[in-house]
């Protein structure tokens, strides 16, 4: 058994324990505080109330001694043979009380004030009828057991001639007790009082009825749960006393044999009444239906009797239980692992929902476990459980993350990380942009430059373009050789795909820039590159070998961007991009229609552009060069070679070192000098190695409406 237990406590982490023992103390510490006499939580006052409701349907208990109330109720108020004052005269209660000596009760309680000091309600002869029914009760064997109430400070008693034939030990306070929602649920059964300089104890009217009839009772300095239970068999105090001035013996012995008598008010004038955990709400009624004390008291006393005091643990016990209670609940906290599927992770979940039943069955043996402050305590520990696995299970992914990230793009590890089955996942067809950049001459400087610097140079181009790539949430696929390959869109959907890719490039352009400077102040060569995109439909995936595989996408989108980069070579621009990725761009990036070429590996012709700027950077001269450059074109594709040489040149007056411009410049002087033949479409023809200007491409093939200028706001004069 200890080897199991031994084996048990390997599995959990010091770490974890550290945490969990001073949590089960704080939540114990909670729940004793939410449990202590003080408290009163209402919510716990209706919970013992559903309880004891529940326990009283399904007790049958029978109880050990009949108890009898004789009830001063209204009709006994209004009894032509009695007036009021007669219900506190002392020889009322000596008819009453001889007659329960003749009828063989066991002790006789009256829960009235009595005697009173007041003479004017009753004679000399009276009292001493009174005296001597009480003497005759306790030569009887019958304990005659009378209350009085504590006002304010003050007890107020009888006159001492009466307590001492009566009894000092006979005479027990009658006060009752409410909880804060003011329902009366228990009541204190010994009161410690200070008089005269010296410490008394006064027991309460319930303990002392109970201990008349079994003198063994102890009473307990904890306030005693009142049992509330069946119906107690109830006569009227003017019956009674019409019967015992009758003489009617028989009838006292038929009802009140072997029974404890309670003699009290039940009457409409009492306001000694109390609502219970039983009485129901009457809204005809304006509130609680109210159960007077001297019912109450019946209960108390058939609680203390029939020994059906709920037990409540002592403040050291309820502590240690909710101790217990917390460590139980946080089990999981020291034992289980992240991502643990095992049942025992749900086990608080399962132990809150399961405590009520098992403190209604507590509440049955006579248990009493505060049931709110437990579930509180074990909500909390389930709160602090699953806030510790998430905290714990983040920490972990943050770990797998920045591992993941040094091998893999930032949004491809984020992706793993949040759904691992994303490994397994097959490819599927999205829209992407696809981003290429590629540094002109690189192969051609390395060799002549030592090995270590080629990779210095390298590292620090891969770590800047890559840090505005995701900038700017771009995916870095491959770095092959001295080009990068990236792409927007995926894994993550991004409707802004095609804006980001190019605000990206100009990132990029201006990153290399400041390279550069840092480049030649340490006497390195510095570099150029070529950036080519295009947007349209790829297959995304987890592509390779089992053991390997790269996320990327394919397809003929893919190597049109490829093809772009190349074509920069021609134009002496950075940027190039399709005329899908400008379209889905132009709302906020400047473009320029570049011209119509056709690249190898693709019938049709396409329009391609160069990326100028964002709208909210636009340089003022750049953006007059394009709009006399784009007014050029036009006439360019209409062969009005000449308009168009007189608007290049004007876009180079404004931009004097604009090589597109320079090249149509050209290429409209070639043709001045010598025309087109009438094949001519204007369309482009490359090899990426050599380049035909607009030949042997029949017009039939390739539509040849010009493209439409991005600066509506030119005069094209």
């Amino acid at each position: 058994m200890l080897t199991k237990l031994f084996l048990f406590l390997e599995k959990a982490s010091w770490a974890r324990l550290r945490i969990s023992i001073p949590a089960g103390l704080l939540l114990s510490l909670i729940g004793l505080t939410l449990a202590l006499p003080g408290t009163n939580l209402p919510l716990e006052g209706s919970v013992y109330d559903l309880m004891l409701t529940l326990r009283v349907k399904s007790d049958n208990q029978v109880d050990p001694t009949p108890i009898v109330i004789i009830a001063i109720d209204d009709f006994s108020l209004n009894n032509p043979r009695q007036s009021r004052p007669e219900l506190f005269s002392p020889g009322v209660y000596g008819y009453i009380l001889e007659a329960m000596v003749l009828g063989g009760a066991k002790a006789v309680a009256i829960l009235q004030n009595l005697p009173s000091n007041d003479s004017r309600y009753y004679t000399v002869s009276e009292e001493s009828m009174w005296f001597q029914s009480v003497q005759t009760a306790q030569k009887a064997g019958i304990d005659v057991i009378y209350g009085f109430r504590w006002l304010a400070d003050r007890p107020f008693r009888p006159a001492p001639k009466f307590m001492e034939i009566m009894g000092y030990d006979k005479l027990g306070f009658v006060n009752l007790y409410l909880d804060r929602d003011g329902k009366l649920r228990s009541q204190r059964l010994i009161n410690e009082r200070v008089e005269g300089g010296q410490k008394n104890v006064d027991f309460s009217f319930a303990f002392l009825a109970a201990k008349a009839i079994n003198p063994n009772l102890e009473p307990s300095e904890e306030k005693a749960y009142l049992d509330f239970g069946g119906a107690f068999k109830k006569f009227s105090f003017a019956d009674i006393f019409t019967k015992a001035m009758d003489g009617e013996v028989d009838f006292f012995k038929r009802h009140f044999q072997d029974a404890l008598v309670l003699i009290g008010p039940t009457n409409s004038l009492n306001m000694d009444s109390y609502p219970t955990p039983l009485s129901n709400y009457d809204q005809g009624f304006h509130g609680w239906r109210l159960t007077p004390a001297v019912e109450i008291h019946a209960n108390a006393i058939r609680t203390l009797l029939s020994r059906r005091q709920l037990l409540s643990p002592g403040l050291a016990t309820i502590w240690f239980f909710f101790f217990g209670l917390s460590l139980v609940a946080l089990a999981p906290l020291t034992f289980s692992r992240p991502k643990t599927s095992y049942p025992m992770v749900w086990f608080p979940t399962v132990l809150t929902l399961a405590y009520p039943f098992a403190a209604y069955q507590a509440f049955k043996g006579l248990v009493y476990l505060p049931v709110i402050p437990g579930l509180i305590a074990l909500i909390l520990a389930q709160a602090l459980y699953w806030g510790f696995r998430l905290w714990e299970t983040h920490q972990v992914q943050a770990a797998s993350r920045q591992a993941l990230s040094l091998y893999l793009d930032q949004a491809l590890s984020d992706q793993i990380i949040e759904n691992p089955a994303f490994l397994n996942s097959l490819g599927e067809s999205r829209e992407v942009t696809v981003f290429f950049t590629d540094l002109a001459g690189f192969t051609a400087m390395a060799e002549t430059m030592d090995t270590t610097k080629v990779v210095e140079i390298l590292n620090r181009f891969y770590e800047t373009m890559t840090e505005a790539i995701e900038e700017y949430g771009g995916f870095v696929d491959k770095f092959v050789g001295d080009a990068i390959m990236a792409f927007w869109g995926a894994p993550k959907n991004e409707p802004r795909q095609a804006i980001l890719a190019c605000q990206s490039a100009l990132r990029q352009k201006e990153l290399l820039g400041h390279l550069n400077l840092e480049l030649a102040a340490n006497a390195m060569p510095t570099l150029s590159s070529q950036m080519g995109l295009n947007t349209g439909q790829v297959i995304a995936g987890n592509i390779g070998a089992k053991r390997h595989k790269n996320y990327t996408v394919l397809g003929d989108t893919v190597n049109l961007a490829s093809r772009l980069v190349s074509v920069n070579k021609i134009f002496h621009t950075e940027i190039l991009v399709s005329e899908a990725t400008k379209i889905l761009a132009a709302e906020e990036i400047v473009f320029r229609t570049l011209d119509q070429v056709r690249v190898p590996g693709r019938q049709q012709s396409l329009k391609i552009y160069e990326v100028v700027a964002e709208k909210s950077r636009l340089d003022p001269n750049m953006a007059l060069c394009v709009n006399f450059f784009e007014r050029a074109l036009k006439h360019y594709w209409k062969q009005d070679f000449t308009g168009a040489l007189t608007r290049f040149e004007a876009a180079l007056k404004v931009k004097p070192d604009d090589d597109p411009s320079h090249i149509f410049v050209q290429r409209c002087r070639q043709f001045i000098a010598k025309p087109p033949t009438d094949s001519w479409t204007g369309i482009t023809v490359l090899d990426l190695r050599k380049t035909h200007v607009g030949e042997n491409v029949k017009k039939s093939r390739v539509p040849e409406a010009p493209p439409e200028s991005p600066l509506k706001a030119a005069n094209d004069s």
